[in-house]
């Protein structure tokens, strides 16, 4: 696939790749790339390549020819403010150059800024749990590790977002089936369109999530409030570098991907309502058999130096861009067990420069992508908020600015 960037003379394709491994102080990981940069670490992580994990965190920004190195002890780096970049043989402007970054868990991500008319990908820190904030800001997401690697291509007016996902279990794709027990022996079930895994790998260019009710028994949400589906949360920052606004934590809207790829399952929804309170589990279906990085007709090529734990997957989202604007990109997943108080789900954040010009379309073989599916719709007599609604601050008593609506404020961390 040749994917041509918007501000590049002719004849010029790029990918923008961020490679995330979380694994935990000690654990080696990385990223090949044939024009990157490595980092490594004692006690923290390293690669050919570079890499995106949570080994200690620190910043640093290293470039050169056909890939420099830098190391430091416990996953510390170079100096540099709280994140970081790295740039290969020719940088974000080069032919077949990659954009990588080396960042740790926890700490203040910083304020990074885009460079004035160019393409780029700066890996940061989602800044999540806070203490301060909604009941959102405060929730934790374990399963950080499932995350892989992020790719950013295309330019204005449409770019692609790529995420590789790598786990012990096939990703949930969504709920499926919602049952509602109301009594000792009566159970009632809706079941709700969801992309079915027909071989392994496969791969769907038109994808359905089950449920994306944002509310009430037939909500496809996870305790926290979290999608269940893999989702896309996207915050135009030009104006303001700082700004989270589009940010699951802040109410932003979630976004489907257009397709995905490798292997997925469905999930079951369980609402007992014969208790007080009420109670809400969440099983996913059983696993498929393994296609570890084989994900099958249509995907991109997979980054090279990820960790397998068998069950791999891409999910791709199309996006709108504006010519010489930033944006905020993160994305959400939930794992295949879900066996974590509020759900087992992990979260990734890039900011992504979209550069001056605006010939780039971002699709495959020159043709314009599809637009991204709609955005999921408030539910009837539930104000809409954060972008496009009221502040989030002015939802209702015992609410929540929670996915661009104003929920119940029951939170599970």
């Amino acid at each position: 696939m040749t994917v041509r960037f918007a501000g590049l003379g002719v004849g010029v394709a790029l990918a923008m790749v961020a490679v995330l491994d979380c694994g935990g102080t000690g654990k080696t990981v990385g990223g090949t790339g044939t024009a990157g940069v490595g980092a490594t670490g004692s006690a923290g992580v390293s690669g050919t390549g570079g890499v995106f994990g949570f080994g200690g965190f620190g910043g640093s920004t290293a470039s050169g020819a056909g890939g420099s190195a830098s190391s430091g002890s416990a996953g510390a780096t170079a100096s540099g403010a709280a994140g970081s970049t790295a740039s290969g043989a020719g940088g974000v402007t080069g032919a077949g150059g990659s954009v990588t970054g080396v960042i740790g868990s926890g700490g203040s991500p910083g304020i990074k800024m885009c460079t004035p008319g160019k393409e780029e990908l700066l890996i940061t820190d989602c800044g999540y749990p806070m203490t301060t904030g909604s009941s959102l800001s405060k929730v934790t997401f374990n399963e950080n590790e499932v995350f892989r690697a992020i790719q950013i291509a295309g330019g204005a007016p449409q770019g692609i977002i790529r995420m590789f996902y790598n786990d012990e279990h096939a990703m949930t794709l969504g709920v499926r089936s919602v049952a509602v027990k109301t009594g000792t022996m009566t159970m009632m079930a809706m079941d709700y369109p969801l992309s079915p895994l027909m071989m392994v790998p496969d791969s769907v260019s038109d994808a359905k999530f089950g449920t994306t009710v944002l509310a009430g028994d037939q909500s496809g949400l996870d305790p926290s409030l979290r999608p269940m589906w893999p989702s896309l949360f996207v915050t135009d920052i030009t104006s303001d570098p700082s700004s989270h606004a589009g940010d699951w934590q802040q109410g932003g809207v979630p976004i489907g991907p257009n397709a995905v790829y490798g292997t997925w399952k469905g999930a079951l929804r369980t609402v007992d309502k014969s208790r007080t309170p009420n109670t809400v589990v969440i099983t996913p279906d059983k696993d498929p058999a393994k296609n570890n990085w084989n994900l099958g007709t249509g995907a991109d090529p997979v980054p090279t130096g990820l960790a397998n734990e068998g069950y791999g997957a891409e999910a791709r989202w199309t996006v709108s861009l504006t010519a010489g604007h930033s944006y905020r990109v993160q994305v959400l997943v939930h794992d295949g067990d879900q066996n974590k108080g509020g759900g087992d789900s992990g979260e990734a954040c890039a900011l992504f420069c979209a550069g001056s010009s605006s010939m780039g379309t971002g699709g495959e073989g020159g043709e314009p992508p599809p637009p991204p599916p709609p955005p999921a719709v408030c539910p009837p007599n539930v104000a809409a908020c954060g972008p496009g609604g009221i502040e989030p601050t002015s939802c209702p008593a015992g609410t929540v600015c929670a996915n661009g609506c104003c929920l119940t404020d029951i939170i599970v961390m």
